[in-house]
């Protein structure tokens, strides 16, 4: 069971008896999620790989032409695999080679420290890689992700589950022992340095394993290791805070925040975007290059998310309905170019009209189900940013989002435009892309802020209701969302305000609902409310139940209308 990390030290050993101590190398990284080892969960249809060797799309065998197993199935039979996880040595050579190889100035170095082969010539290499082991025997346990684009963007049926087993329970961070070794009278100290400065910047941009991008696979070393970004690519970081319902990963009775769940927002998003400049086909293909796809075929994307956990993580609410929270951080990095115009305009809008995970749609409020029970739905998210004071040349910490001004809201929206116009001409028709599907544009959806509630509903410090009044937890934009007014009777009405509680028959909600801590000096309320309307397909004056839905929502009083679609018989 410890024969990988024993090895490492008795090799380790052998050197300084050897007098050759600076020919080997070892430190300790950490596995901060999870880390996926491959694309089908079943042992005995396809042999399990190490974690750390990425698969390629599964394929039924011959003879077995039966789709995955059943998820529940999977939970109840094989939860955990009776294999011990590690990291092959190939595997972080690999990764090595592919971080030099971005690096023209570092490539002839590489291949004469680590060997090469073409048509003509096979050299050797003068450093060892070793499999790195986690300091404890860890099993491999299975994963799950649930796609949602064809259910949060389309409003079509849930998708299908994926699962698939990875190195790491979701929870904790793995240590895992890491060496390379020089050949002795060919390799010098300095050189077993060097490719070891290599392996840190590799592992630490990379992660290691299948699906890294979506934030799989990601490694840590010391803190005080400055990464430095693939050329002409940049790096985004925001610290979030995330008061929610709470979310799920494998087992919906287990809370867990995971990099999926901001992979899965920041994809739904850039597909509505794209979905209000260009046809169907070009906007799926347009995100499939920036994020990667899986089906039909596998494509690499250029846009990568990381997420790393905080001191404060799902931490549940001292009092009921029971809620909880996370901090952290998320990363991401993109080319320059990409991120800086395309990206980054996307997630200042995203994080003004909703949240992240289970629930995002709505604020954090609470609602009495059926059977009378008090429940916490919806979240509260809020993203920082670290920015230069010009004046005092200062790092401070700021807000990330838009500001409640129409004009600033318009604008944004018309520079992201014009740098998609530009980057891709080919494909920004002006063609009418008001289909049945959620879609981010001026002549597509309708966003207002109203007033909120009086004061906000939790006390984030001492992680508590405020007020166990569901009433009072709702601003203007709730109460419209809830009151029954028929024929209106927007909530759970597929058509508007969707249907979370109707198992295989949901429907989710055209309109998201996000308060943001800025207060109505008119209505005289701490906070307001900013209700985003995706029209799906309907006009402004039409009959439909999101047409008057948008006429009542414009006569909320002291409602300002921020960006798209207004109500036009105000």
């Amino acid at each position: 069971m410890y024969t990988g990390s024993r090895l490492i030290e008795l090799l380790e050993k052998q050197h300084q008896q050897r007098s050759h101590s600076g020919l080997f190398k070892k430190g300790t990284f950490h596995i901060q999620w999870r880390t996926k080892v491959g694309s089908f969960p079943h042992p005995d249809l396809e042999t399990i790989v190490s974690a750390g060797e990425p698969c390629g799309p599964w394929r039924p065998s011959q003879g077995r032409p039966e789709d995955k197993r059943n998820i529940g199935e999977n939970l109840q039979q094989l939860p955990i695999l009776p294999l011990n996880g590690y990291i092959p040595g190939a595997s972080i050579r690999g990764l090595v080679r592919a971080w030099a190889k971005q690096r023209p100035e570092i490539l002839p170095r590489m291949h004469e420290l680590l060997g090469y082969q073409n048509n003509d010539t096979i050299s050797s290499g003068k450093i060892e890689f070793l499999d790195a082991w986690p300091g404890e025997p860890t099993r491999l346990t299975l994963d799950i992700v649930n796609p949602q684009q064809s259910f949060q963007v389309y409003h079509q049926g849930q998708s299908t589950p994926i699962s698939s087993y990875t190195l790491g329970n979701g929870e904790d961070t793995i240590p895992v022992t890491l060496a390379i070794r020089g050949i002795s009278g060919r390799a010098t100290d300095s050189e077993v340095n060097e490719v070891w400065g290599w392996v840190q910047q590799a592992l630490s941009l990379y992660g290691v394993g299948s699906r890294t991008a979506s934030g799989y696979g990601t490694l840590k070393f010391s803190s005080s290791l400055t990464v430095v970004p693939d050329p002409d690519y940049a790096v985004k970081q925001f610290e979030f805070s995330l008061y929610s319902q709470g979310s799920a990963g494998p087992n919906m009775g287990k809370m867990e925040l995971r990099p999926s769940h901001w992979r899965g927002w920041l994809r739904s998003w850039m597909l509505r975007f794209f979905l209000g400049v260009m046809s169907l086909e070009d906007a799926e293909k347009t995100v499939g290059e920036l994020l990667g796809t899986l089906e039909p075929q596998t494509r690499k994307g250029c846009v990568r998310l990381q997420m790393f956990q905080g001191s404060i993580w799902g931490d549940r609410s001292t009092d009921q309905p029971n809620f909880y929270t996370w901090k952290g951080k998320v990363q991401i990095s993109a080319p320059n170019d990409i991120l800086k115009t395309i990206l980054l305009p996307i997630i200042r809008f995203a994080v003004m009209v909703g949240g992240v995970g289970r629930g995002w749609r709505r604020p954090l409020h609470i609602f009495h189900m059926n059977n009378g029970r008090a429940s916490a739905r919806g979240t509260y998210l809020t993203l920082t940013h670290r920015l230069k004071n010009n004046s005092t040349q200062e790092w401070e910490t700021k807000s990330y989002g838009l500001p409640l001004d129409a004009t600033v809201w318009t604008k944004t929206y018309r520079d992201w435009f014009t740098a998609v116009q530009t980057r891709w001409s080919d494909r920004v028709t002006p063609d009418n892309h008001n289909i049945t599907a959620e879609v981010f544009s001026p002549t597509t959806c309708a966003i207002y802020a109203v007033p909120g509630p009086n004061t906000e509903p939790v006390d984030r410090p001492e992680l508590c209701w405020l007020t166990n009044d569901a009433e009072a937890t709702r601003g203007d934009g709730m109460y419209l969302i809830y009151h029954e007014t028929p024929p209106r009777n927007y909530k759970r009405n597929s058509d508007v305000g969707g249907n979370a509680a109707s198992g295989g028959n949901a429907h989710c909600s055209w309109v998201t609902i996000k308060r943001v801590n800025i207060p109505n000096k008119q209505e005289q309320t701490d906070c307001q409310e900013i209700v985003c309307l995706f029209m799906g397909g309907q006009t402004a004056t039409s009959n439909h139940v999101r047409s008057r839905f948008l006429r009542d929502l414009g006569k909320t009083s002291s409602a300002v209308h921020l960006f798209g679609i207004m109500n036009y018989e105000l």
